[in-house]
């Protein structure tokens, strides 16, 4: 089977790759290089696709819509390490939450500066506190998560 275009799956674990000569059909494969579905064995109603670009348009909402993704009993083990590559991909957005809120922060450190009376001087203190004690807790939430993934895996 050739291989025209393969790119990793954006929500999940695998991978979506578009294969055959015209038609073309997809299959979405999950971390562990297991067929999560397949256009072919699907049947897409006419036979394939005539666009590489369009059967890997078709995989892509196929991935993202969940209401359709059929659930597969596996081993644990494969349920241990979803849930460790969650856990990973749940951390890196908390840190770049955080990251964000970091440059908020700095925005309302500079803005400080410039505050004209005693008001806005105290508006943007107590700004600045809270966002820092939220840095804080998405920093040790995302730090509990590393490591809990860590010990899924």
């Amino acid at each position: 089977m050739k291989v025209q275009h393969c790119i990793d799956r954006p929500h999940e674990a695998g991978r979506i790759e578009v294969y055959g000569d015209e038609p073309y059909e997809w299959r979405v494969l999950d971390h562990a290089e297991q067929v999560v579905r397949d256009s072919a064995a699907n049947g897409t109603g006419d036979g394939g696709y005539s666009s590489v670009q369009v059967a890997l348009r078709d995989a892509i909402d196929f991935d993202a819509d969940d209401s359709v993704v059929p659930i597969f009993f596996r081993h644990s083990a494969d349920a241990e390490l979803e849930n460790a590559a969650q856990a990973q991909r749940s951390a890196g957005s908390l840190r770049d939450m955080a990251q964000a809120l970091k440059s908020a922060i700095s925005q309302a450190r500079l803005d400080s500066r410039h505050a004209t009376d005693d008001e806005a001087q105290d508006y943007l203190d107590a700004r600045i506190e809270a966002m820092e004690r939220i840095v804080q807790e998405l920093e040790e939430s995302a730090g509990r998560l590393m490591v809990l993934g860590a010990s899924e895996a």
